[in-house]
């Protein structure tokens, strides 16, 4: 439905916005998995969901983080540990991680730690996915929208520094959540592809998770000669192994 397959996500930058009452989550690791299937590298900085969470969701999807980290294909930044390591070297008045500080400092040393494990990454495969989950998180570190859109930017240069990357982050938007709004708007002003996750207007359903509209802010020549359009709106149904992805009104209920 991504239509990732039949266009080259090297150097691009693809946003999932995740509204209120939906779970963009199994967009990301359907990511990873297109990305261990390719045999590339994965960069997973893991704001929201723990690395084991993704290990997990990896078993049934048919690969092994564990492994793909011990192999040195896959590098992690799991952000709420490091923070749990710095509070309590504080609360032990001893020297914390070079992570957290003032607000800047931390974005700055957040990128610098980013950096350094994608180069280390690249050289030893040619293709390096950085998935940031989840980039709103970072506001309730309190951390400001200014902070964290310059992060994006610095994040966003390593796609042209750096041949052989792509960046995935998502981001969640709760109704109501200003700083949660302009994140987004950030975001998505500055993506090639956006993924739009949100609940059913009509509430639960059995048979149907939520919508998803991919919009492509350009489409490259492949996705061109397969007549993709730039937007598309589709239903989806969350499974233990996988996910089905149909066009609206065509889930087996209604058939």
């Amino acid at each position: 439905a991504l239509g990732i397959d039949q266009e080259n996500s090297v150097g691009k930058l693809i946003a999932v916005e995740e509204h209120h009452s939906s779970n963009g989550n199994f967009v990301l690791n359907c990511l990873i998995a297109e990305q261990v299937h390719k045999e590339g590298s994965v960069c997973l900085v893991a704001l929201h969901n723990s690395f084991g969470h993704y290990h997990n969701v990896g078993t049934k999807l048919g690969y092994n983080l564990h492994q793909l980290q011990e192999k040195g294909c896959v590098e992690s930044i799991e952000v709420l540990k490091l923070l749990n390591e710095s509070l309590n070297a504080e609360h032990e008045n001893r020297v914390g991680n070079v992570l957290f500080g003032d607000e800047e400092n931390t974005m700055r040393n957040l990128f610098h730690l980013i950096k350094g494990k994608t180069e280390k990454l690249l050289q030893k495969r040619k293709l390096v996915s950085l998935v940031i989950d989840d980039l709103s998180n970072l506001l309730s570190l309190g951390i400001s929208v200014k902070e964290v859109l310059s992060f994006l930017q610095y994040c966003r240069t390593l796609l042209e520094s750096q041949p052989g990357l792509s960046l995935v982050v998502l981001t969640h938007i709760a109704e109501g959540d200003d700083e949660q709004q302009l994140l987004n708007a950030g975001l998505c002003h500055v993506a090639d592809v956006i993924v739009t996750v949100c609940g059913l207007k009509t509430g639960q359903s059995s048979d149907v998770s939520g919508s998803m509209k991919v919009t492509h802010r350009r489409l490259d020549q492949p996705m061109i000669a397969h007549e993709w359009n730039k937007q598309n709106l589709y239903h989806f149904k969350l499974l233990d192994r996988q996910v089905k992805v149909f066009a609206p009104g065509t889930a087996t209920c209604l058939i």
